[in-house]
């Protein structure tokens, strides 16, 4: 089969064969498919393909992903890469302050922490005020974020302010729940399938971007702060242990690590506000559910043995340390049940 060369020098892959390559990448995680990237960084034809993949879909990991790869196209020249990325630095600047995404993302792999260091010094030499328009003082505001905490202001706000500042946000969640469980409130549209059903890498995906919303109201909202502590756990029991060549998978550690974290010290209503919602999705999710309670009881145990704390962040680093695997106490006759 007769191939040619794009205008970069790199080879242009068959219609036929670029579908088979494009479902594949589609079943890599998201971190798997930018080390691929990373590695095939001088075929041009290949790094615009796991682009639009990473571009399809959703989250704060795969937008920075893109982020890199585009970076890594207009590098190399490619105009549209280029003009596409100047307009990412915002983007990738705000993603870049999170240093467990980043970590996460790049996960030691030597090739992308040397991609991550290039797209660093490229953007230090930027300078945003170079190639811009100018501010028209005049314009409207598109909108106000509230970037001064209560402490910053000299003025008692008072118990009337911090309740309704708490209303405001658990009405601004409550959309944001509505969303992930699949309602449309404005066309009353109810949702077909659970929202909380992880059957696939999307799925986890949009699990993690919805309980970074949520932490963003965790010490306002009690639903919030229990879904930082439950939801977390839920989400590293689907996750596998291990990665490629049996590298522990730091995904599933760090989500252990803030769902112990999150875990309320002396109110339960956070908890049992999040697991009603757990409940309400129905009982596939319920089923799935008991692997947190074999998580829980693991990591109390844990602390017994060893005489921790489980509220205090020692314990929690010493259980994640451990990177145990919780005995299946639960569903033990179940031919479907999966570790």
């Amino acid at each position: 089969m007769a191939v040619e060369r794009s205008v970069h020098g790199a080879i242009e892959l068959p219609a036929s064969s670029r579908e088979a390559l494009r479902q594949s990448l589609d079943a890599l995680e998201t971190s798997d498919l930018l080390a691929l990237g990373a590695r095939f960084t001088r075929d041009t034809e290949r790094l615009i393909l796991y682009l639009e993949v990473l571009r399809g879909r959703q989250g704060p990991k795969a937008q920075l992903a893109a982020c890199l790869i585009c970076f890594d196209l207009a590098r190399q020249g490619h105009a549209s890469a280029q003009k596409d990325f100047f307009n990412l630095i915002p983007t990738f600047r705000a993603l870049a302050e999170d240093p467990a995404l980043v970590e996460d993302l790049l996960g030691g792999d030597q090739h992308l922490d040397r991609l991550w260091r290039d797209a660093q010094a490229a953007i230090a030499d930027d300078d945003p005020r170079e190639g811009g328009e100018e501010l028209d003082a005049h314009a409207p505001l598109a909108g106000e974020i509230d970037l001064v905490s209560d402490l910053d202001v000299d003025i008692d706000l008072g118990d009337y302010i911090n309740a309704s500042r708490r209303a405001e946000h658990a009405k601004a969640f409550a959309r944001v729940v509505a969303r992930k469980l699949g309602y449309d409130l404005e066309n009353g549209i109810l949702p077909t399938t659970s929202g909380m059903a992880l059957d696939g890498a999307r799925d986890i995906e949009e699990l993690e971007e919805f309980l970074r919303e949520a932490m963003l109201f965790s010490q306002t909202v009690p639903l919030a702060h229990g879904l930082c502590s439950l939801g977390n756990l839920f989400l590293a029991t689907h996750l596998r242990k291990q990665r490629l060549f049996g590298r522990p998978n730091r995904r599933r550690q760090e989500a252990i690590r803030a769902g112990l974290l999150n875990l309320p010290a002396d109110d339960p209503l956070p908890l049992v506000r999040a697991a009603a919602l757990f409940e309400e999705e129905g009982a596939g999710v319920v089923s799935r559910f008991q692997k947190v309670s074999e998580l829980l009881l693991d990591y109390l145990g844990f602390c017994a043995r060893h005489q921790l704390d489980p509220p205090g962040p020692a314990a929690v680093d010493a259980y994640v340390a451990a990177d145990r695997t919780p005995v299946p106490l639960m569903l033990q006759g179940d031919p479907r049940r999966r570790r």
